[in-house]
């Protein structure tokens, strides 16, 4: 305390020395006269006017150590790190630098100071755990792949634990879930997936097969859903991907899409070339026929022969290739063609006979 006594002494003289000077300057003079003039300030008044302020003449090496003790806590003022203890000149700036703790946010700070005011003080760090990455739900109709709602996004601290379980959906009930639906968030997002069926849909079939219509065959959107302003036609031929039967018995088929129908007077097929009512090829009987003749063409140019007359083709053969026709086949249109191979036909008008002697 000697240098604040030793400050007050030095103040104290200047307050007692300036009312006797006012009581001079207030007594009036014998006679009129111009007002004196204000005498200069002594060099003591001027030092003490100047001085500074205490707090910044204070020599700080001579003042007793202070400390300041830094928590660092959570939310709920559980330590985080031990404290930081920090010394300094009592009423001296305190030099702080704000610790990162990883994973954590620096929130709200109790206590802050920028110097040292008591001997013993005390600053709390809050921190808060940071945001981890979210973890995003999809709810897949599993038969058709549609998005029954938006994707749910759930959102938590890092190292927050997570337990999620499969949303109600009305009409559908769960099928299948995949990603993990328990764990902690970090920093890496998530995903999971929950496979919805409906309630009505009792069995699923993913097929590969055909349907003919033996009937005009009105399409709808679903099953027992809207109908659509168009009907496919009676014999015609289509692709199935899939057969599901209903609850109430009822078989639909899905020909790709949002097109389905209902399998009343249809029929299956394995494959769309086999026992279809379709006319038949018919079976070809050739006459004989035994001449020798060359391909009449394009020069340069090759011609289609088949395995049988409108049949797969079973070859080509250049302008000007020699001929031996075996037989001769007529169809009901009266085309001609010449066989000229056990599965080998050449329609008539690209065949140049060679004359014989006997005709």
């Amino acid at each position: 305390m000697a240098f604040f006594d030793w400050l007050r002494r030095m103040i104290e003289p200047t307050r007692q020395t300036r009312p006797q000077h006012n009581r001079r300057r207030a007594t009036p003079p014998t006679k009129p006269a111009s007002p004196a003039p204000i005498p200069a300030p002594s060099d003591s008044s001027v030092r003490l006017i100047a001085q500074p302020t205490p707090t910044k003449q204070i020599d700080t090496s001579q003042l007793p150590t202070a400390t300041l003790v830094v928590r660092l806590v959570d939310e709920r003022d559980r330590p985080l790190q031990p404290a930081l203890v920090l010394t300094g000149p009592l009423h001296g700036p305190v030099h702080l630098r704000f610790p990162e703790i990883p994973g954590y946010a620096l929130q709200d700070i109790h206590g802050f100071t920028q110097e040292y005011l008591s001997r013993y003080s005390l600053t709390s760090l809050v921190y808060v755990r940071q945001w981890g990455q979210p973890i995003i739900a999809y709810l897949v109709d599993y038969d058709t792949n549609r998005l029954l709602t938006l994707p749910q996004i759930h959102r938590g601290r890092l190292g927050q634990a997570f337990n999620l379980t499969p949303p109600a959906m009305a009409n559908y009930h769960i099928f299948q879930a995949q990603g993990s639906q328990r764990g902690a968030f970090s920093d890496q997002t998530g995903q999971i997936v929950y496979y919805y069926r409906r309630n009505s849909w009792q069995t699923v079939q993913r097929v590969n097969q055909y349907v003919l219509l033996d009937t005009d065959h009105a399409v709808f959107d679903e099953p027992n859903g809207r109908k659509y302003g168009y009907q496919f036609p009676a014999h015609s031929l289509w692709r199935l991907f899939i057969v599901i039967t209903l609850t109430n018995g009822d078989v639909w088929y899905n020909l790709g899409g949002e097109q389905w129908l209902i399998a009343q007077e249809t029929t299956r097929r394995e494959h769309p070339l086999v026992n279809l009512a379709l006319p038949q090829p018919p079976t070809w009987h050739p006459q004989s026929f035994d001449r020798l003749g060359s391909v009449d063409y394009v020069p340069g140019k090759a011609v289609t022969c088949y395995q049988a007359p409108y049949g797969e083709v079973a070859g080509t053969l250049e302008h000007g290739a020699p001929l031996d026709i075996r037989g001769r086949i007529v169809d009901d249109q009266h085309l001609v063609w010449y066989q000229i191979g056990p599965k080998m036909y050449i329609n008539a008008r690209y065949v140049h006979l060679v004359k014989t002697d006997t005709l």
